[in-house]
């Protein structure tokens, strides 16, 4: 039985669970779960993989509650990161909001350092996805979903424009833009602080003029 409900599109699994079939979406959960979180994660750029775990529930929460009056219009995944997406904006409006009511001189959260490896290699690494995932997370919203929709969950520009509820040409132009942005941000993290060069595997790819898909 799961093995069959493993086999049907999302599309099916929604249908299956807006006429009551649980089974159904707890399977859809489990194939989405975890890039739904990575993607909340990436974009709040600052939160905790708690913090992203629990909007993440929210979202398929909401998704299971909608799942009745639910019309195969959009692809299911595109449908659920636009939900993570607001989700994560508003989380994001919240936090603006607490630490300007507080004034709060605590409000950035510290990157992790690399921990205990005594391998220079695994340091260089750590430090160098660091200094993108911060770089990103300071890109304006739009830029910063495209951008990690785009190279790290590899969406199509199509797919991404459903996220988004843009054109498509306005989803070239934000990853030109933010491309633009990562591309001058890291270069002058590199220069004020005499770090190594981002490694090809982590940075390059973001800076690649994709062909539209």
């Amino acid at each position: 039985m799961i093995q069959r409900m493993l086999e049907r599109n999302d599309e099916d699994l929604m249908l299956a669970t807006g006429q009551g079939d649980n089974r159904a979406f707890a399977v859809l959960v489990e194939c989405h779960h975890r890039s739904v979180v990575q993607f909340i994660y990436r974009f709040l750029g600052n939160s905790d993989r708690e913090t992203a775990e629990d909007l993440a529930q929210d979202v398929f929460m909401s998704a299971f509650k909608a799942a009745g009056s639910y019309q195969p219009r959009a692809k299911v995944i595109t449908w659920l990161f636009r939900m993570a997406r607001n989700a994560a904006l508003n989380y994001r409006r919240g936090q603006r909001l607490r630490r300007t009511e507080t004034l709060r001189a605590d409000d950035t959260t510290p990157v992790a350092a690399g921990g205990a490896r005594s391998a220079e290699a695994g340091a260089m690494a750590d430090e160098e996805a660091a200094r993108i995932r911060r770089a990103v997370a300071a890109l304006p919203a739009a830029q910063r979903a495209a951008i990690i929709l785009r190279h790290f969950h590899d969406f199509t520009y199509s797919d991404i424009a459903d996220v988004l509820e843009v054109s498509i040409s306005a989803v070239e132009s934000l990853l030109f833009r933010a491309r633009c942005k990562l591309r001058g941000m890291l270069l002058e993290t590199r220069a004020n602080q005499d770090a190594p060069q981002v490694s090809p595997d982590l940075g390059a790819g973001l800076f690649r003029e994709d062909t539209v898909l």
